[in-house]
């Protein structure tokens, strides 16, 4: 796994060189998701934060983050690099708005290590022992995290960790639940997960979080961002219709139809589908699992695997929620034992992940859900399996404490 870690940071550094070589050359540099997230930073430090959500405001601060990436690149290059729009609500901002005092480079390598703390604690959380770091470090989703430099690590850590200490702190666990709320599209599911698993101390604690960070982000920006960022998420929701978004990246059970050749209505028909049934199994599994603790890793890894197939809208470097998913399902089959066959089924769809993009763009099909699909129906299994192996283990009379009738001879000695 150490060795997949060392590639993946080779390839990414080799892609950067190019992208300063491209830059010196003339050419439209190396863009990466990152660079967005600068800009935002740049453009808060000196105006009003609600112009992150007026697409000629982060245009220009694009270009100039772009410049800062790359100095010494013309404007022509920098208009060439493009700019994401601003799609996060303002709590979000809270994160970003200290990056743009470092030079570009040193930014994105601070980003990245400060949100990968959270991640790796969770993995190190999940799977004790010397094998945690290297498998979180050689995960397909975090090449794509690290390559992109987006924000996968944060949430999939907040989310992964709070998850993890649920039955041990349930108020620790709230919090940083409620911190991932930055993307909030990420925790559709885990409301219903925490009141259906009964963990209502954690409920409280993730709103009153949740609250928190709001009412921070009114103290430093007032209420104009948030303005701004309900009317921009209902712009960009129209987007889908309009073609505004690329599916290639994209892992949704929309994109998925859609490449497939589905009309945009059929797509959603199959999205909305998808998504009530991900609801559905997962208040079935947290309300089942309630009275059966040993199988909460289970619940937790059908959480993590359910909610990329429910939301229209996740891309390759939001994937990394699946890996504490597959930490979860890893340890269930090294303690309670398993077949070959599962092990397979494990490892395949997870290691398959590594080529979403590259199949997408070659074949024109998109496998990100199916593989998430497949990882989720083995979480399924091995929970029902668990729930019968401990309904079995109930049912057998207890042999070290059943006492025995004494005879009659013996009794009246």
């Amino acid at each position: 796994m150490w060795m997949v870690a060392v590639a993946y940071a080779a390839f990414i550094g080799s892609t950067l060189v190019d992208g300063y070589r491209a830059a010196a050359r003339g050419d439209v540099p190396l863009y990466t998701d990152y660079t967005p997230t600068y800009a935002a930073s740049m453009l808060v430090q000196e105006i009003p934060a609600e112009n992150l959500y007026r697409p000629r405001f982060v245009a220009e601060a694009g270009r100039r983050a772009a410049v800062a990436a790359y100095p010494g690149i013309n404007s022509e290059q920098a208009r060439g690099v493009g700019f994401a729009p601003w799609m996060y609500p303002p709590t979000f901002i809270l994160l970003v708005l200290p990056l743009a005092y470092l030079p570009y480079l040193a930014s994105w390598l601070a980003w990245l290590a400060a949100t990968a703390v959270p991640f790796l604690a969770a993995i190190r959380t999940i799977i004790r022992g010397p094998a945690a770091l290297p498998f979180a470090l050689s995960a397909p989703p975090v090449f794509f995290n690290v390559m992109y430099g987006q924000n996968g690590f944060l949430t999939a850590g907040l989310i992964g960790l709070g998850l993890a200490r649920l039955r041990d702190r349930p108020l620790w666990a709230g919090i940083l639940i409620g911190l991932a709320s930055v993307k909030p599209h990420l925790g559709i599911l885990i409301p219903l997960a925490l009141i259906a698993g009964g963990y209502w101390r954690a409920f409280a604690a993730a709103t009153l979080t949740v609250i928190a960070t709001i009412v921070a982000s009114l103290v430093a920006f007032g209420d104009d961002p948030w303005f701004g960022f309900i009317g921009a998420t209902l712009f960009h929701l129209d987007g889908f219709g309009a073609g505004a978004y690329n599916f290639v990246p994209m892992t949704t059970v929309l994109a998925t139809a859609r490449m497939a050749g589905s009309s945009m209505e059929s797509a959603w028909a199959v999205q909305y589908a998808a998504s009530a049934a991900m609801v559905a199994i997962t208040g079935w599994v947290w309300w089942r699992g309630r009275r059966h603790p040993a199988t909460h890793g289970l619940q937790c890894a059908v959480l993590c695997l359910a909610t990329p197939l429910a939301l229209p809208m996740i891309y390759l470097y939001d994937l990394v929620l699946v890996v504490p998913a597959v930490a979860w399902l890893w340890v269930d089959l090294r303690r309670r034992g398993a077949r070959h066959v599962e092990f397979a089924v494990l490892g395949l769809p997870f290691a398959a992940l590594l080529a979403v993009k590259w199949v997408a763009t070659t074949f024109g099909i998109q496998i990100g859900a199916a593989c998430v699909a497949v990882l989720l129906s083995l979480a399924l299994n091995r929970f029902r399996h668990a729930l019968n192996d401990q309904a079995d283990t109930t049912a057998l009379p207890d042999v070290a404490t059943r006492r025995e009738p004494v005879p009659a001879a013996i009794a009246t000695q």
